[in-house]
């Protein structure tokens, strides 16, 4: 691959922390390859945004027009096709956000390019990029080859990339003519819905306890609540928590619920499916409790405890008040 994209995501006029992390990734690969790395920012005004990625990027290409102020797939995919198609062969980097799940699969067709979804590493050989994924509700490691593809297209787990600031000289921002004309589209943006938010900000917390359908059905959380406050975190949880409305939707940390950044993460009762993982971003200490040896999050975790939350966790606050005098 000569050239690596990467598609700024931006959402009410600010870029996202996917664009830096999809970023983080194009720069390793660019320099393992030898390649030119781009920035692809698609947007209404979006001038001011395309000048912050250049700060990080050597490269910015922008196409600014109206149709594209909300994001939308369709006028995005035949934006995007003209771009990409005569600077072939290249390599497309996104993130796996819930935009670019609905983006990538068409944009793939359109191009008749090799797509692999929810990367978390790259290697090269001879070369060629292989992308790193998970299989089998994340059972094995697959090394996907993309065999003599010309036109590939990657989006990256949440987190896998972690992005720090190059420092250097601004990039060139090339600004080109919309190629969208007129056409009605089959699918409009109606309205963007904030999400719920409440007095507990969990997506800020350096510190969160989070509690999964491991509880059964204990409905009293003070236990919980107590070990949280005696860490100085907050209290999160898996969807089924949600579902049983034991707490509140902005809780939950997953792909359908909250993202976060924690420091330390500490899952309780939490099995570990690959939607609740998806919403643990950066690097945190993944701490579980659970008494099934073989839940998924002992995999993710750094240290874990198999057995009963109800001995470990009175045991494990009484401990943290100690040594914390």
């Amino acid at each position: 691959m000569k050239q690596i994209f990467v598609l700024a995501e931006h959402r009410q006029n600010q870029l996202r922390d996917s664009t830096w992390e999809a970023i983080a990734a194009g720069r390793e690969l660019a320099g393992k390859l030898g390649a030119e790395l781009t920035c692809l920012v698609l947007g209404s005004n979006v001038g001011a945004l395309a000048e912050q990625v250049a700060r990080e990027c050597p490269r910015v290409i922008v196409v600014d027009d109206p149709k594209l102020e909300h994001f939308n797939s369709e006028p995005f995919v035949k934006a995007l096709v003209p771009i990409l198609e005569p600077r072939k062969p290249f390599l497309l980097i996104m993130c796996n956000s819930n935009s670019v799940i609905d983006l990538a699969p068409g944009l793939a067709v359109a191009l008749d390019a090799a797509l692999a979804t929810d990367c978390f590493g790259f290697e090269v050989e001879n070369g060629k990029v292989m992308a790193l994924r998970q299989m089998y509700s994340y059972k094995v490691n697959a090394l996907v080859s993309f065999k003599d593809a010309e036109k590939v297209i990657a989006t990256l787990r949440g987190g896998a990339f972690s992005f720090s600031s190059a420092g250097g000289t601004a990039g060139t921002v090339e600004k080109i003519a919309s190629p969208l004309s007129d056409e009605p589209l089959r699918k409009r943006f109606v309205n963007f819905v904030e999400a719920e938010k409440g007095d507990v900000d969990i997506a800020s917390a350096d510190i969160i306890v989070s509690i999964g359908r491991g509880i059964g059905d204990e409905e009293d959380l003070a236990l919980f609540e107590s070990l949280a406050d005696a860490m100085g975190g907050v209290l999160a949880c898996s969807r089924p928590i949600v579902d049983k409305g034991l707490l509140p939707k902005y809780h939950q940390v997953g792909t359908s619920g909250v993202e976060v950044k924690p420091k330390v993460y500490l899952a309780l009762g939490i099995s570990g499916a690959f939607q609740h993982l998806g919403g643990l971003k950066g690097n945190p200490l993944i701490i579980a409790v659970n008494k099934d040896a073989r839940a998924p999050i002992f995999r993710a975790a750094h240290y874990g405890i198999v057995g009963d939350l109800f001995d470990i966790v009175p045991a494990l606050e009484e401990k943290i008040k100690e040594l914390r005098g």
